[in-house]
């Protein structure tokens, strides 16, 4: 039996946006690194070869949905730094700042990133009944 892919787990990253992102794949990787990391720190231990570029095993698909989610999460913290970033114009006569809303926008979206990631953590993590 062979383990889910690197590719199923992008697929999933890459149906939460709505319009086609263009995210290199060398990036892809990197962050599905950090996000089986965190994962296997905040979950349980999964194992991942960069070479195979599958997991040793099977995951469900709400795993899958998990990892993605980390993904986007660091997705959207890159968005934030790249609005933050650009440059607003102040002088004494005119102000141009066209950022403003940008960066609430980029801000909102990343904090709703960061609630989601949590509660699908918390989703998987064993109840007190147990």
């Amino acid at each position: 039996m062979e383990g889910t892919t690197a590719n199923e787990v992008f697929d999933s990253f890459d149906s939460s946006f709505r319009d086609k992102e263009i995210i290199p794949d060398g990036l892809k990787l990197v962050w599905l690194k950090k996000a089986v990391a965190r994962y296997s720190t905040e979950l349980e231990a999964l194992e991942f070869d960069e070479e195979e570029m599958s997991f040793n095993t099977v995951i469900n698909q709400y795993v899958i949905d998990t990892l993605a989610a980390f993904m986007k999460q660091m997705y959207q913290e890159r968005e934030v730094s790249k609005v933050n970033k650009r440059v607003s114009i102040v002088s004494k006569d005119i102000s141009i700042d066209g950022t403003g809303s940008q960066k609430s926008a980029a801000r909102n979206e990343l904090e709703y990133d960061i609630s989601k990631s949590a509660y699908m953590v918390q989703m998987q993590k064993p109840t007190a009944y147990d």
